[in-house]
């Protein structure tokens, strides 16, 4: 059964309970065996299916049948795109003369040196290259 958002969190804690099952018995594992591999108790395991476990059971359950891996696709690194180390590198600072509280609209300096126009470039150059040696892995 695919996980939508309309279920319920006891629909989706029964579905990956189930899936986890199904892993463990491909494994040829019985849950005594796991159980015990984990250093948990048979009512804890049992809560996996009530989604009431804690966090760190639930990890140490994935971890056991190498299914750990698969977080990075449940919840993805954030990604910094290329246009937002381009923003960040170009904000504009203002130069405030003597005596003045607010700024001179004529004395607006970029921090845009092209020093730190080519370090912006060559980071979003960075991360491209990156992004495109992870997508063809």
């Amino acid at each position: 059964m695919k996980i939508t958002k309309t279920m319920t969190d006891l629909a989706i804690s029964k579905e990956l309970f189930n899936r986890l099952e199904a892993h463990r018995q491909a494994r040829g594992m019985s849950q005594e065996s796991l159980v015990e591999s984990l250093g948990i108790s048979r009512p804890t395991y049992a809560r996996l299916e009530k989604g009431t476990c804690s966090f760190g059971a639930f990890i140490a359950v994935l971890r056991q049948l190498n299914l750990l891996e698969g977080l990075d696709t449940l919840v993805p690194a954030p990604t910094i795109r290329p246009s937002d180390i381009i923003a960040s590198n170009s904000k504009r600072k203002v130069r405030y003369s003597r005596g003045e509280t607010e700024p001179n609209i004529h004395h607006y300096l970029t921090s845009g040196t092209s020093k730190s126009k080519n370090a912006a470039q060559d980071s979003v150059k960075t991360l491209l290259a990156n992004r495109k040696k992870f997508k063809a892995g």
